[in-house]
């Protein structure tokens, strides 16, 4: 994940695989290397998996924009964007138009690093050893679900939008299960597989990969890891007994510990509590090209520019309307460390990103026990514990005094503010079907409520993919 450079002996051209026009391409085939033909030895296919996770780290993808995007999305009464970058702006706006920069750059980085997953499962047979093939094969075949997972959560309607018999049929994204490398592969035109068989091969690919991964992989996605967003995935289509069990087998086999105290898995990297984190240090980081969770979030002395800020009230005409920061109970230890009055601003930020060579918890802990205390309490269960022990667990980690009972609504709350600011909230607000209410962002007053799946919460197939596909691809509603 730290070798932010080892694509260039693999991938022919930085859109090779997400686009097909050969204007945008540009391919030159005799002064370049077939990215199959780059990789001859065990040794270079592990600098091509070293690649993958490389990708991910950017911060077109979990260095930034996949935790940064969700919040904007659904920042009312969360948080406000400040900052003078239009592409975010018009996110946090709800005004993409079909050219917004983080929409393209996201979009085209997801599918390289799903690209090079495609050209490692095309060269297994270097691998000799049978189990580091398969480890291979299922670190590749992880970061290809993930991928595919993230872009249609964005790029395509929810799971849950539309009439139950037919709403798994609206359009989803590009479905990439074999490598560009050469120009003839570039220019095969692209179409949207449907949004059910975005999440069939998701899946598919995240199954195979919790069978293949091993238990232990260092800094490096297992078996637990697979499973992890396997839970996450099935909670976002509502099949709450697959979430519920593939959390449960994270929290029970998985040898993972919540971290003593709310602050440590922000501080310290590669914790008890981490699942699959993004490696950085302060010399390799998302932050490097002025990007970074940290550059937008923090306001201290020498790091981040205050972008952001996160909302304390949400308008003088509805007093009764909380924001998250106002929700905490004010014994909270996840209030009184994780927010602070900013060094240049004095605005209030969040406190879980503020160094640039932070690692990035992806999946931690919490979010398991979370999940298996939704799951449970939806269907009536009590695997592995009951919903009120699992709440507890995460209250009294935060200094809070234990519940005595528990309804789905403060499962909810409890979600809302553990996984604050981490890309949780617009997949939350879409998958629970809750409206966001829009406000004026010159006045703050409350105006108007734009339902969970309004079109303009659906990011904007790029412009120049569109162009380049020759009319295979079909742009999303509003755009």
């Amino acid at each position: 994940m730290k070798l932010k450079n080892i694509l260039l002996a693999f991938i022919l051209t930085s859109s090779l695989g997400v686009t097909s026009c050969d204007d945008l391409l540009d391919v030159e085939p005799q002064q370049s290397i077939d990215a199959r033909d780059a990789i001859n030895t065990p040794e270079d296919l592990q600098g091509a998996v070293i690649g993958m996770y490389s990708i991910l780290g950017e911060p077109e993808l979990y260095g930034t924009n996949l935790l940064l995007l969700p919040e904007l999305q659904g920042s009312e009464e969360n948080l406000t964007w400040l900052g003078t970058f239009a592409g975010y702006r018009q996110v946090s706006l709800k005004n993409m138009t079909a050219d917004n920069s983080e929409a393209q750059r996201t979009w085209i980085t997801a599918y390289e690093g799903i690209n090079l997953a495609n050209i490692v499962l095309s060269k297994l047979d270097i691998m000799e050893d049978p189990d580091e093939r398969d480890r291979v094969e299922g670190e590749a075949l992880f970061v290809r679900g993930i991928l595919h997972f993230e872009l249609v959560r964005m790029y395509a309607k929810a799971w849950n939008d539309g009439d139950p018999t037919n709403a798994n049929e609206n359009p989803g994204i590009p479905i990439r299960l074999t490598p560009t490398t050469t120009e003839a592969e570039a220019a095969q035109l692209p179409t949207r597989g449907s949004v059910a068989d975005v999440y069939a091969q998701v899946l598919e690919d995240l199954q195979a990969a919790k069978e293949l991964l091993p238990e232990r992989n260092d800094e490096r996605a297992n078996t637990y890891a697979a499973s992890a967003f396997l839970s996450r995935v099935y909670l976002q289509q509502q099949n709450y007994a697959g979430a519920r069990d593939e959390a449960n087998r994270v929290i029970e086999e998985g040898g993972f510990e919540l971290n003593p105290s709310v602050t440590s898995i922000f501080r310290n990297d590669n914790t008890a509590e981490a699942i699959f984190e993004i490696q950085q240090n302060d010399q390799n980081n998302a932050g490097s090209a002025n990007d970074g969770l940290a550059t937008f979030y923090a306001d201290l002395e020498g790091i981040g520019r205050a972008d952001i800020s996160v909302n304390t009230e949400f308008s003088d005409e509805n007093p009764n309307r909380y924001t998250t920061y106002d929700l905490y109970e004010e014994d909270d230890a996840r209030l009184n460390q994780l927010f602070y009055e900013g060094f240049n601003f004095g605005a209030i930020t969040t406190g879980k990103w503020t160094s640039p060579g932070q690692n990035i918890p992806v999946v931690r802990l919490a979010e398991m026990y979370l999940t298996r205390a939704e799951a449970n309490f939806r269907l009536g269960t009590t695997v592995g514990a009951t919903p009120l022990e699992d709440i507890n667990t995460i209250r009294i980690r935060a200094g809070l005094n234990p519940l005595l009972i528990v309804t789905l609504d403060r499962i909810l709350l409890e979600r809302r503010l553990e996984l604050a600011f981490e890309g949780f909230r617009i997949h939350d607000l879409k998958r629970t079907e809750t409206d966001l209410i829009g406000r004026d962002p010159e006045n703050g007053a409350e105006e108007y409520v734009i339902p969970w799946n309004a079109a303009e919460l659906i990011y904007p197939i790029p412009r120049r993919e569109i162009d380049a596909s020759k009319g295979s691809l079909k742009q999303n509603e509003g755009y």
